[in-house]
C-alpha cells in the first residue's frame, strides 16, 4: 500500500513537471528551501581539497623543512 504523500511516481519520488509541463517546484525555491545541490558540495570540497595541498606543497619549499 502506497502512502498519501508519496508522490505520483511508483517509487515515491515526486516528478519534476506538473502535467501543463511547467516545474513542480519554482526556480526560486530550489536555491531557498531544502538540500544543497551535491555539485555545489563537490565543487567546494575539491576546491578546498586543492588548497590544502597547495599549502603543504608552499610549506615544503619555505620555513621549516625547506633546504
Amino acid at each position: 500500500m502506497k502512502p498519501k504523500n508519496a508522490g505520483n511516481l511508483p517509487d515515491g519520488r515526486i516528478p519534476d513537471r506538473l502535467p501543463d509541463g511547467t516545474p513542480a517546484v519554482k526556480w526560486r525555491s530550489r536555491w531557498t528551501e531544502g538540500t544543497l545541490p551535491l555539485w555545489l558540495i563537490a565543487t567546494a570540497g575539491g576546491m578546498a581539497a586543492i588548497f590544502v595541498v597547495g599549502l603543504f606543497f608552499y610549506g615544503s619549499y619555505t620555513g621549516v623543512g625547506s633546504a
